[in-house]
């Protein structure tokens, strides 16, 4: 689920085009093999975009998943009416998945603008009868949308599967950083588990991360080397955690991508989550799944993740959540420096 930010790039569609060049921009990326639902009418509109399942997966239980996937969150949000478009060079399985939703729709009483296959080179739409209709060429490429979200940079990947490689471990980038674990004995020593000690690091994690927000330079390896290190600790993940609020969320976007190409992949969990949390409050709910998925390769476990997965299942507006992140909570005063 993606919602949309506060400040929204608004967009009028006035033809089949204009909605399939919509999709990259609003997702972020080139959606393939996919259905992209674009809603309408609720307080706070969204867009999703699930996988199309493999064809041994469309019988009723996979198609019923589908439905309540989609339009269960939108029933929920107040959706009055959605946008189908069906990425995909299989007809029939998105004949299979439109039939189910086309029902869901009308059992939901959520109206049906129109619906859409394309293949890259060709669209059709789809009749009230589920039947496509006349082959269309296009070619979104030169589209204006497609040209100023470019420009922008709001089309970051070329495919889904590009976004996920982009917050993979990059080996020459974290060479420095898994050498310093090893030369400052992280590597060796058991993460802070005393009160005093969770709230001296705490304090230097979230010190550490607002500087790096703030100015936009990267800590160094050694630093970075530390901050995995103590980021095993729940408590100081979310001292982390605290310093992002709204505003400053797309550049806590830009902090953990960077910080995670940087990362050893059995310390990839709080970077990963810490990641997922920033995008859902900037708006980018493709790459907080991505993100999410991230953190539970390292941590299948991560209680945060499976929080933050269930935000983004529900399509929960990043401007839901108003707390504060009180890490240090009935922790001691801190006493001495933290080595």
């Amino acid at each position: 689920m993606t919602t949309t930010p506060d400040a929204p790039l608004h967009l009028t569609a006035r033809s089949p085009e204009d909605l399939l060049a919509m999709a990259p921009v609003v997702l972020g990326f080139w959606p393939d093999d996919s259905v992209v639902m674009m809603t309408f009418g609720a307080l706070r509109p969204f867009h999703a975009r699930l996988p199309l399942p493999p064809a041994d997966e469309l019988d009723v239980c996979g198609l019923l998943e589908v439905e309540e996937c989609l339009l269960g969150p939108a029933e929920r949000h107040g959706v009055q009416a959605v946008v189908l478009l069906y990425f995909t060079d299989d007809p029939g399985r998105a004949g299979l998945v439109h039939a189910a939703l086309r029902e869901g729709c009308r059992a939901r009483g959520i109206g049906m603008v129109v619906a859409i296959v394309a293949d890259g080179a060709d669209y059709s739409v789809v009749g009230a009868d589920g039947a496509l209709g006349p082959r269309t060429s296009y070619d979104v490429m030169a589209h204006p949308f497609v040209v100023h979200a470019l420009v922008e940079g709001r089309i970051a990947h070329r495919t889904r599967a590009d976004m996920v490689a982009s917050l993979e471990t990059e080996p020459a980038l974290a060479a420095p950083v898994l050498e310093q674990l090893h030369e400052g004995g992280w590597e060796d020593t058991d993460p802070p588990l005393g009160a005093r000690a969770v709230r001296r690091h705490g304090n230097w994690v979230e010190a550490t991360v607002r500087l790096a927000t703030e100015t936009g330079e990267l800590p160094g390896a050694r630093r970075l080397a530390r901050l995995l290190w103590a980021l095993q600790v729940p408590r100081i993940r979310d001292a982390a955690w605290s310093a992002l609020d709204r505003a400053t969320a797309p550049r806590h976007v830009w902090l953990w991508t960077e910080v995670l190409r940087r990362t050893p992949d059995d310390l990839a969990a709080a970077p990963g989550v810490l990641l997922g949390l920033a995008a859902w409050q900037a708006g980018d709910g493709a790459l907080a799944w991505a993100a999410v998925d991230r953190c539970r390769r390292a941590d299948p476990d991560c209680r945060l993740a499976d929080f933050l997965a269930t935000l983004l299942e529900e399509a929960v507006p990043p401007d839901a959540w108003t707390g504060t992140v009180d890490w240090a909570s009935g922790l001691p005063p801190a006493a001495g420096d933290p080595r």
